[in-house]
């Protein structure tokens, strides 16, 4: 039989139909945590590209490797 996960944050195990929230890979009830609505969504016109957390963007040389990027 398998051991039962339980709560990092209150060390409680799961019911059935408990909210869990995964983060990391970690198991967290619902309640145990502080939820913040953060991150931004990229569209182009009206269409969802995705979530990103690079809101101010980055330089080019910061994400690609050399010779990936035009030099000036």
């Amino acid at each position: 039989m398998a051991e039962k996960e339980k709560c990092l944050a209150c060390k409680d195990g799961f019911n059935w139909d408990d909210d869990i929230v995964v983060v990391d890979e970690e198991l967290y009830h619902k309640d145990c945590v502080t939820l913040y609505p953060t991150g931004y969504y990229a569209f182009i016109d009206e269409e969802l590209l995705g979530e990103t957390d690079n809101e101010d963007g980055q330089m080019a040389f910061e994400i690609l490797e050399e010779g990936e990027y035009e030099e000036d």
